[in-house]
């Protein structure tokens, strides 16, 4: 490990963890976490720019790679979407749900600012990689790079179309399930885009990788995956809709015809109105992983 790389990625994870417990230490005096989401994105934004600044100084554009350049925008881009919608979201609904008895509790209010210190810090690995090394194998764009960039740009896009259509129905269908427009075509449409987002990123990555080791980056997209597929996306997300709906004709016909993780043409739909009542209003599902907890 050359010690450019090496420094920089002490100093992403020393700032990533400042910024984190600074935040836990006001919300655990405040007993509130509407701020949590927002931290998370204003984290990933500050490790990119004391990236940029270690790594570059006071000239940092000219001493920039074009594929550093399009790495950090990304990761700002996607940062600045996702932490605005989920501030948007929690201060519309009052409250997140999922630290309802636990915000009062400092010790376990602080396994979830720990989760996400991780979460940052192994999500963007292979950013904070490329962006500290000083060396480069191959510093213009080469065709891996256009692979990763398209599906960076599609899985922010399904993200982005998913989110928005989501939050829309639900300001006057509130304890209805969305089957219309993206999410016709996949069940869990914001999570396939946040997986291949990071697909993409990673695949962008690569030709900025100027040793061997780096390649254990793959961790990010494998980590991604992971938490959302096995443990804190899908079956959370799965267990709650079942719960509220699992009960109607409408929905089990929609989840039988629709794909789950991709998006594909459903199979043809025999919806009835038939339903049993439908319980209280649901906590919307979250892609961070502290939401396992």
């Amino acid at each position: 490990m050359t010690a450019s790389v090496g420094i920089n990625l002490l100093a992403v994870f020393l700032l990533d963890f400042a910024i984190q417990f600074v935040c836990f230490v006001f919300a655990a005096i405040f007993k509130t976490e509407k701020f949590y989401d927002l931290s998370g994105s204003v984290t990933y934004i500050g490790c990119i720019l004391i990236s940029l600044l270690y790594r570059h100084g006071d000239d940092i554009l000219s001493n920039l790679t074009p594929r550093q350049i399009i790495i950090a925008a990304l990761v700002c881009i996607w940062a600045v979407r996702l932490g605005t919608f989920l501030f948007i979201r929690v201060m519309k609904e009052g409250k997140d749900a999922r630290f309802d008895g636990v915000k009062e509790n400092p010790l376990q209010f602080s396994v979830y600012w720990a989760l996400q210190v991780v979460w940052i810090y192994l999500t963007a690995l292979p950013c904070w990689i490329v962006l500290g090394n000083d060396s480069y194998n191959e510093p213009n764009l080469v065709w891996s790079d256009y692979v990763g960039i398209v599906l960076w740009v599609y899985g922010f896009l399904v993200e982005v179309i998913a989110d928005t259509s989501k939050f829309v129905f639900k300001l006057t269908n509130r304890k209805d399930f969305i089957s219309t427009g993206i999410w016709k075509y996949c069940r869990y449409a914001n999570y396939h885009g946040e997986i291949v987002l990071w697909l993409g990123m990673w695949i962008l990555c690569i030709h900025g990788f100027t040793d061997n080791w780096q390649f254990v980056s793959i961790i990010s997209p494998l980590f991604v995956a992971g938490l959302i597929l096995g443990v804190s996306g899908v079956p959370l997300a799965e267990a709650s809709a079942e719960k509220r709906y699992g009960g109607r004709a409408d929905y089990q016909a929609y989840k039988a015809a629709t794909p789950k993780y991709f998006l594909w043409f459903p199979k043809k739909l025999q919806v009835t109105n038939e339903s049993q009542s439908v319980p209280e209003e649901p906590v919307e599902e979250r892609r961070d992983p502290e939401q396992a907890a």
